[in-house]
């Protein structure tokens, strides 16, 4: 009986025979953090002279939906930061604009994630049949899939589009039930910033006591969902 090779081994046969797709993995799940460090970095030494914009007029709403959107869908800054800055900034008037950014963030890395793919997954689980098997016959419902790793707390947003790219889960699929997951944990990041009284307790983590136990329950949501999809 043929050894069958660990999953290391085969992600480096991956690199060698398609180096981008673990490089653009490597860069979301790093890239993020490091624009959070930075975004913050600024906010806190600029915050005297910055001046909030109205998102009442057109342009400056345009611009603030294509910013989030290249922001998120590149993997510069995690869409949690980002929700809760909105929050903070312009309250609730910036909400269906928030939703709309992380929509067009979604295609943008979902997009970008096939154009790097070239069947690296197909290639990743060739020496295991039975977990591709299993990935193939759930082809009709990656909806569901979608739709529960979005609403984990703790599964970045540009990394889950890499992945959903390399299943092929489908544009549509993405976009519609990406957004209905990711709605819960976008909404407590935006309502959180909406709380915040200053720039400090906005960035500041865990400052109220109601995150821990509602973070709790999308998590749970979250892995009982990805379980029994995969669940045969």
């Amino acid at each position: 009986m043929n050894k069958k090779p660990t999953i290391f081994k085969q992600l480096t046969v991956i690199y060698r025979r398609n180096p981008w797709v673990l490089l653009a993995f490597l860069w979301t799940a790093t890239v993020p953090s490091l624009g959070s460090m930075l975004v913050v970095h600024w906010l806190y030494e600029n915050w005297g002279e910055f001046v909030i914009p109205s998102l009442l007029m057109v342009d400056t709403a345009f611009l603030f939906v294509i910013t989030g959107a290249l922001l998120m869908g590149l993997a510069f800054i995690p869409t949690t930061l980002f929700a809760i800055i909105s929050g903070f900034l312009f309250g609730w008037q910036a909400f269906l604009l928030l939703a709309l950014a992380y929509s067009l963030a979604s295609v943008l890395g979902y997009l970008g994630g096939k154009i790097l793919d070239k069947d690296s997954l197909q290639y990743l689980l060739q020496p295991y049949p039975k977990a591709k098997e299993i990935i193939a016959s759930k082809k009709d419902q990656m909806g569901k899939l979608v739709f529960f790793v979005r609403i984990s707390p703790v599964v970045p947003f540009a990394i889950s589009n890499l992945l959903f790219a390399l299943l092929d889960s489908g544009l549509k699929r993405v976009v519609w039930f990406g957004l209905l997951g990711m709605l819960p944990r976008t909404f407590l990041a935006f309502f959180t910033g909406t709380l915040a009284g200053s720039i400090q307790q906005a960035l500041a983590s865990g400052t109220y006591s109601w995150h821990y136990p509602a973070i709790g329950l999308l998590l749970v949501i979250s892995v009982w969902g990805i379980y029994s999809f995969f669940k045969r």
